[in-house]
């Protein structure tokens, strides 16, 4: 399965990364190579193979993108095997609070640094029925990519019909967001940044490290959909 998952995916594959411009399709090639992994250790029965697709899902122990796999797999196994060191392993690492906000949580009801000098709660920004919280950098070419080619779409079909989007921006210079807004026509939307670079205290609440990221959220303020 591993194998087949990786001809079919990865092998022989070259992105121009450096660029930017092939990070999403890279991302979407990786991603549907883990489905495979993720898919049969889901399915499996039998434990150690199920641990050994687990790492192969990510064999650098970095799970931002499907932390939802973890939990799923702490539930699936500590049911029958709660003993056993690699499950009692496993659950610590899916602890929630270790992890990215999971799909069917509430995602949390943080404090927003605007653009426009205000800081709002995320109940205050969030739309009638459906909430888009896009993370992204002024500098990441795949993020500005996905403000002119998905977001901008998305914004003009929907916003009237209950869709809001609240933007956080890893940013430390407020002249290059400020511009980064302006050029791809986002400022209809909330804009948020503690422009505090590498160390944006929402990423850091959300424990995500990786962008361009997103979770979708419905009226409640369940996480629906992330990525």
């Amino acid at each position: 399965i591993n194998q087949e998952a990786y001809q079919t995916f990865l092998a022989g594959k070259h992105w121009d990364i450096e660029e930017g411009t092939q990070l999403l399709e890279q991302e979407h090639a990786i991603l549907q190579y883990q489905n495979h992994l993720i898919e049969f250790a889901n399915s499996t029965q039998h434990l150690l193979p199920a641990m050994v697709a687990l790492r192969w899902v990510s064999p650098n122990n970095i799970y931002e993108r499907v932390p939802e796999f973890l939990v799923d797999q702490c539930n699936k196994w500590k049911k029958e095997n709660a003993d056993h060191p690699w499950v009692i392993q496993l659950c610590e690492e899916s602890d929630p609070a270790k992890l990215p906000v999971l799909v069917g949580s509430v995602f949390p009801n943080l404090n927003f640094p605007m653009l426009t000098k205000d800081t709002l709660p995320f109940q205050e920004l969030m739309g009638k029925n459906l909430t888009i919280i896009d993370l992204w950098a002024s500098w990441c070419g795949p993020c500005r990519v996905e403000n002119r080619e998905i977001l901008m779409p998305l914004w003009d079909e929907y916003h009237g019909q209950g869709l809001q989007i609240v933007a956080i921006g890893l940013e430390s210079d407020e002249l290059s967001w400020k511009a980064a807004v302006e050029f791809d026509g986002t400022g209809d939307w909330f804009q948020s940044s503690h422009l505090q670079g590498d160390d944006e205290p929402l990423y850091r609440q959300m424990r995500v490290r990786t962008i361009p990221a997103n979770f979708i959220v419905d009226d409640k303020g369940v996480v629906i959909a992330k990525n």
